[in-house]
């Protein structure tokens, strides 16, 4: 490619397009972090009813999503018999799940649904308009079938920073636990999960599109706008300086304007669902699976050193038996017994449900704050008080732009209604279809002022209109073309640590959920400091917006803010709107590991859950503090990680067992000892 000249440049959209498609240019050559797996052939259907064979596995894991998915497969590959236990549907809407550029609909698809309405304050009056008094919560979307929430989300992909493992070694008091010893599960991840570029090429098509991604650049490199795009033109910024997920890249911490890599397979969503059914067709009855099956509670017995031992559990087999489906079929409680299965694990449990249903059924089980569990009927089992404590999220917010016309890439399209130019071309296998994308185009990690030496600002841009979660979110998002959304997402916040808690012994009842933004509303240093890296982030956003528009050209379309809005200028009245209207969607941390003696911790550092034996959890609920930014590659490696610890102490076990065998001694109980409880005592 020749080079352009800064006059050719600044002759309008087809200097701006020009760059974009360099962009692309660049995009396709660089070596990609992780590996593309090659499509297989078409599977046979999926058994989804395994509990009508066999009721007895080695390990039977709850939830078939991020935590669980991963692990699962492993165990299996190792020679073990393993049930994932599912409370969703198998498979849903194909057309829904599979498009990457129908993800907001996939995120409100009733058939997948969970939609859990979550307090962000205890007094409902500091919430804003997303507040549904009905509900008497602000909408918080979830999945419930195979891949978890990996089947709604919008597919970004950045791998975990160094401290999200260094944080849990220094909470935990295990020296394992660091980015260095992480490094390998990182890359068991990456040699199954698809990651793919969105196809930056659709921006040469949009002059509109391409001169905000230019922006972007110039907006978190401080060079003027052409020649940053001309440095992307020859090459200069290197592939790995535009993958964030690039080790190297990580390692040092790098801030600025990044691609946004995505969990797709030519062009289609991939994620734990694939990682699933791909190991069943291989692996066979080694992995097995129950769909439409709520756990009602973990069976625990005593063991053999009068501590609980979890043993099986109980299953409601019943499509959307659990009450946040939207299309929710109650079960009465007279009706279940004969819809009830029973579950038994040879050697473990693993719990991997997500941050709510986590602790709920671990609550449930009698493990958990024992006042309240005596007050809802539940006797407790195990007093561990952290069992619900500790949720932590993101804050999040967007700007958002309205344009004189629609984008030209949009035009027609439709998002699946009859007819859909869009689809068609989708279907067609086409490398440069519309729908190959999750719709964002550009990202830009960014350091806080005065906060750490980590990026903890991420910012994407996507041709869209998005202002949080409520009713209808996917339809106003796609409505019209001719909106554009920048959102921040703040990593590290530390003014969140809400609860998750009983409302009922009846496990199809949601739990109550608040997440106590900004101290609950109360204020304080915490407060300030979140606030204040989300309005940077929210000022990044509209540097990026009135840069593109001093790129305009002759006929090309102009904008206004529309959200927050262009009176919302002082600290102040971006404190009201960001305190009223900042949602999250990466529930975590209502499980946590922690160091023994802390009375707090629900985990020990191997995802053991204290005081019972043959019972672990690992899921998002795990972890003593959210992940930095976008917690699923981070999830992942956890999972990979746990499965090497399980399989470690199963060869112990056996191996003990084995040489007591010899000696004529009693074998000792399958499955890992019952780890200290948070009071202290022996492992």
């Amino acid at each position: 490619m020749s080079a352009p000249s800064r006059r050719q440049f600044l002759a309008g959209g087809a200097g701006i397009a020009g760059a974009a498609a360099a962009v692309s240019a660049v995009a396709a050559t660089r070596t990609p972090i992780a590996r593309t797996v090659a499509a297989g052939p078409r599977r046979e259907p999926l058994d989804t009813d395994a509990l009508a064979r066999e009721t007895e596995y080695d390990y039977v894991v709850v939830g078939a999503g991020a935590g669980g998915g991963p692990l699962a497969v492993r165990l299996a590959e190792a020679g073990y018999s393993v049930l994932v236990v599912e409370a969703g549907p198998a498979s849903t809407s194909r057309d829904v799940y599979e498009v990457p550029a129908f993800h907001l609909f996939a995120s409100s698809d009733p058939e997948m649904s969970w939609d859990f309405f979550v307090r962000h304050y205890s007094d409902a009056s500091k919430h804003g308009s997303a507040f549904v008094r009905e509900r008497d919560g602000v909408l918080y979307p979830r999945a419930s079938t195979l891949g978890g929430c990996t089947a709604h989300h919008a597919m970004l992909m950045l791998a975990p920073e160094s401290d999200d493992w260094d944080s849990i070694g220094r909470i935990t008091g295990d020296p394992s636990w660091n980015a260095l010893a992480m490094l390998p599960f990182q890359r068991r991840v990456r040699e199954w999960l698809s990651i793919e570029d969105s196809p930056a090429s659709l921006l040469a098509a949009d002059p509109v599109l391409s001169r905000l991604v230019v922006a972007a650049s110039a907006s978190t490199s401080g060079l003027s706008a052409p020649a940053t795009a001309v440095d992307l033109v020859h090459g200069r910024v290197s592939g790995t300086l535009l993958d964030p997920n690039d080790e190297a890249s990580v390692e040092s911490l790098r801030e600025g304007v990044t691609l946004v890599p995505q969990s797709t397979r030519a062009g289609r969503r991939y994620g734990i669902r694939e990682r699933l059914t791909e190991a069943a067709q291989r692996l066979g009855t080694a992995l097995s699976f129950q769909t439409d099956a709520l756990v009602e509670r973990v069976i625990l017995d005593e063991g053999d050193d009068g501590r609980p031992r979890a043993v099986g559990l109980d299953v409601l087999v019943a499509p959307r038996a659990y009450g946040a489906s939207p299309r929710h079929r109650p079960v009465a409680p007279a009706d279940r017994e004969g819809l009830r299965r029973r579950v038994r694990a040879r050697r473990e449990i693993i719990l991997a449900a997500g941050a709510f249903n986590t602790p709920q059924l671990l609550m449930l089980s009698g493990i958990g704050p024992a006042g309240q569990l005596r007050r809802h009927g539940v006797e407790p089992v195990v007093d561990l008080p952290g069992v619900g404590s500790n949720l932590q999220d993101r804050y999040e917010m967007t700007v958002v732009t309205e344009f004189d016309r629609p984008f030209a890439v949009l035009q027609g399209k439709t998002y699946g209604a009859p007819g859909d130019p869009g689809l068609a071309q989708w279907r067609s296998g086409d490398p440069n279809a519309l729908y190959r994308s999750n719709g964002i185009l550009v990202g830009v990690k960014e350091k806080v002022a005065g906060g750490t030496e980590h990026p903890e600002i991420f910012l994407f841009g996507s041709p869209s209109s998005f202002t949080g979660y409520r009713p209808g979110f996917a339809e106003q998002g796609v409505a019209g073309g001719d909106h554009f959304t920048w959102a921040v997402v703040r990593g590290y916040q530390s003014s969140m640590r809400g609860s998750v808690r009983l409302v009922s012994a009846d496990p199809t009842v949601p739990p109550a959920i608040d997440f106590g933004y900004f101290d609950d509303g109360r204020g304080g240093p915490a407060s300030e400091r979140d606030l204040a890296a989300v309005r940077q982030g929210l000022a990044r956003a509209r540097d990026i917006n009135q840069r593109a528009r001093s790129l305009r050209f002759a006929d090309a379309a102009t904008d206004r803010e529309v959200y927050p809005g262009p009176e919302v200028v002082s600290d102040a009245d971006l404190d009201a709107v960001i305190a009223r209207d900042a949602w999250g969607h990466h529930a975590s941390c209502t499980a946590r590991m922690g160091a023994d003696g802390d009375r707090m911790a629900v985990l020990d550092s191997k995802f053991r859950v204290r005081g019972v034996a043959g019972l672990r959890v690992v899921d998002a609920s795990a972890f003593p503090r959210i992940p930095a930014l976008f917690p699923l590659m981070t999830i992942f490696a956890a999972s990979e990680r746990a499965a090497s610890e399980i399989i470690a102490d199963a060869v112990r076990v056996d191996r003990t067992r084995a040489g007591r065998a010899r000696h004529g001694d009693a074998t000792p109980p399958a499955g890992h000892p019952a780890p200290a409880d948070p009071r202290g005592g022996e492992r």
